[in-house]
């Protein structure tokens, strides 16, 4: 159990003490909603775990973010012509097939069961090879997917419209582009994106393939795409790809990238969250797709970096396990 530290020496003292701390100031406080909502919150102790350890080097880890940032290579089009959250969970998606011909469906299909739409998806899963579940998890690299790159991002456009379900609820979802669906059907998932966004997916692609991919593929041994991790059962989260220890988040928006405190957090957030190291994670990185800019960290380097002193990825999590296990409902 090497994310506890619970055990033994120094590490004892720091835990028991940050357990009384935390159950006297947050026993009342249950967590309401998944890492991105707690983070999004100044009041939740989730963000002020955060906000009180990792903030003395916040500004400097900034400031060179933005220095090392270009110009954008794929504007945003108006929302009228494609959602800029459809594209950007689309976006997702398609670097999951990037990186894995099959990849797991999970998310989709969560989706897919609250609105009627399993036959669909699974009728879909098949137009895209699929023989079997897909994989969550597997040695890396591996092949990308060989599906003509219309139905891929088509594809990728129903699999967005499905995980939103999932994410915003059947209710908020219906009014939605899921609930204009002229039939429950795999066709009409593939007819539902519009042209703009056939035009961003590839675009998006295209920055993927010159400024991701060649740099994750040099990392070998344990990948996963969506992971969850031993927190999530307390704190739902879900990363967007791990690849051989390096946990990389995917980014579509237009805004000049600035490392806002909330994304940096997000990424942290889920190291800290796998406290039992299941995924070995030892950098972390944000991906600005739009303006094909990878930004990578060491923890090892980071951490102290952002608290001021002497810090490990294990101290953390020993601390957030002892929080996430105070504030479960």
């Amino acid at each position: 159990m090497h994310g506890r530290h619970l055990s033994g020496g120094a590490p004892v003292a720091a835990g028991m003490s940050a357990r009384r701390c935390i159950i006297s100031v947050m026993s009342r406080y249950v967590i309401r909603g998944p890492l991105t909502y707690e983070l999004a919150q100044k009041d939740s102790p989730i963000r002020q775990f955060f906000d009180g350890r990792l903030a003395p080097g916040l500004k400097d880890v900034q400031a060179a973010y933005r220095a090392a940032a270009g110009p954008i290579l794929v504007p945003a089009v108006p929302r009228e012509t494609a959602d800029a959250g459809t594209i950007g969970t689309a976006a997702d998606w398609m670097m999951r097939f990037l990186v894995h011909p099959r990849p797991s469906l999970r998310l989709a299909a969560q989706g897919a069961s609250l609105c009627g739409m399993l036959p669909a998806l699974e009728e879909l899963a098949l137009m895209l090879g699929f023989r079997d579940d897909g994989a969550g998890q597997f040695t890396g690299p591996a092949r990308g997917t060989s599906a003509e790159p219309d139905l891929l991002y088509r594809a990728c456009w129903g699999l967005a419209l499905l995980t939103e379900v999932y994410r915003r609820g059947p209710d908020i979802a219906a009014i939605g582009p899921i609930g204009r669906l002229p039939r429950r059907s795999a066709q009409s998932l593939l007819e539902a994106v519009p042209g703009a966004g056939l035009e961003q997916m590839a675009a998006l692609r295209g920055v993927m393939e010159s400024a991701l991919l060649p740099v994750i593929s040099s990392r070998h041994g344990l990948w996963a795409v969506g992971p969850t991790f031993a927190g999530s059962e307390i704190m739902r989260g879900d990363a967007d790809l791990i690849a051989g220890g390096l946990l990389t988040e995917l980014k579509t928006i237009s805004k000049k990238p600035s490392l806002g405190v909330t994304d940096l957090w997000q990424i942290l957030g889920y190291v800290l969250m796998d406290y039992v190291d299941a995924f070995a994670v030892t950098d972390v990185a944000l991906f600005s797709a739009r303006y094909g800019y990878l930004a990578q960290w060491n923890l090892g380097t980071l951490l102290p970096q952002l608290a001021g002193r002497p810090v490990t990825t294990a101290m953390l999590r020993a601390e957030f396990r002892v929080l996430l296990e105070a504030c479960q409902g």
